[in-house]
């Protein structure tokens, strides 16, 4: 048995939502997410959790092709994503690459890649962890995404040469419809394809070449703190930090993200040398910290981590720093 397990950044997802809302006018706390997760948008989202989300999407709006009624919200240019527009670049190939090599640090265990065959560019996307009807949502929201740029850079009228979705056809018609060319369904991955000369033409607003990219330090920190699936010690970490939204993360918690029983998850954690208690101190603790150089209050603080109250975090946090938090942010005050 192993911990193997993708994540989506909040940020990435924040299209479908709010597309949702808007079209729909069903919310994130329609489907019980907590609305403190939605307020991090670099937060880390287990996949599993994603489908089970799409699954309940279909179910409250009553439409197997929902994401289709989504298309104009699922827009790179809206994703509140801090530090990086992967729509400013001087031509779509450029765009192609940043997207291709930059959702890494968004969504881990998916690819995005060209293949090149004579005349034609596939632009693909690989997601293993998703399944069922699940994939025809997800294969759409990426679909939608990517055929997008290309009209942002190809103009409104642009027309792929074909476009293929993993997974079951919904809204067939509506479908080639919106895309303007023929729908494979049930392909083995999603992609678009293209002619090769549409991959160098310009953008419709032209970029400055020498335009500079700023973030913090600790912004770009996350962008690299991406877990990889079969990274374990990395997967539980974040897993039980996702718990933490719900309430003070358990056992019983952590091993239902897992889809595993308790004893299962035990096991496992002893096999690597892990003990949940000390996992889970460890992690609240350093969370704890980030946010205190967020500026935020021991109260507010011991809430978004899920303890029942503030002596309560306090205490937890001496166990692990030999300091209670006050004390710290004490000690970090310029």
């Amino acid at each position: 048995m192993k911990f193997n397990s993708s994540f989506i950044r909040v940020c990435y997802m924040s299209t479908v939502f709010k597309g949702v809302e808007r079209v729909y006018g069903i919310h994130t706390t329609d489907l019980n997410i907590p609305q403190t997760l939605m307020d991090e948008p670099m937060a880390l989202i287990p996949f599993s959790q994603i489908c089970i989300w799409l699954k309940q999407l279909e179910q409250a709006t009553q439409d197997p092709a929902y994401m289709l009624k989504l298309a104009q919200h699922l827009d790179f240019s809206r994703l509140d994503i801090p530090g990086i527009s992967f729509l400013a670049t001087t031509d779509l190939a450029m765009s192609v690459r940043r997207i291709n090599y930059g959702i890494a640090s968004f969504q881990s265990g998916a690819s995005y890649y060209i293949i090149q065959s004579g005349k034609i560019i596939k632009w693909c996307y690989r997601n293993p962890y998703v399944f069922n009807q699940q994939k025809t949502h997800d294969s759409l929201r990426v679909a939608v995404m990517l055929f997008n740029t290309l009209k942002y850079f190809l103009g409104n009228e642009y027309r792929p040469l074909q476009i293929h979705i993993s997974g079951p056809a919904v809204g067939k018609q509506e479908a080639e419809s919106l895309f303007n060319c023929p729908v494979i369904w049930n392909a083995p991955q999603t992609e678009i394809w293209i002619s090769t000369d549409a991959l160098v033409q310009q953008a419709n607003l032209q970029i400055p070449e020498n335009s500079s990219v700023a973030m913090p330090r600790s912004l770009f920190e996350q962008y690299l703190d991406m877990p990889q699936p079969h990274d374990t010690p990395k997967v539980l970490f974040e897993m039980v930090n996702y718990a933490r939204y719900y309430g003070l993360p358990t056992v019983d918690s952590v091993a239902a993200l897992f889809n595993i029983s308790r004893q299962q998850l035990q096991r496992k954690l002893q096999l690597h040398g892990f003990n949940f208690t000390n996992i889970c101190g460890y992690l609240l603790s350093n969370q704890a910290i980030k946010y205190m150089l967020d500026n935020r209050s021991v109260e507010e603080i011991s809430q978004l981590l899920g303890y029942a109250n503030k002596q309560s975090f306090s205490k937890a946090f001496k166990r692990f720093r030999n300091c209670t938090p006050q004390q710290y942010l004490e000690r970090i005050k310029p």
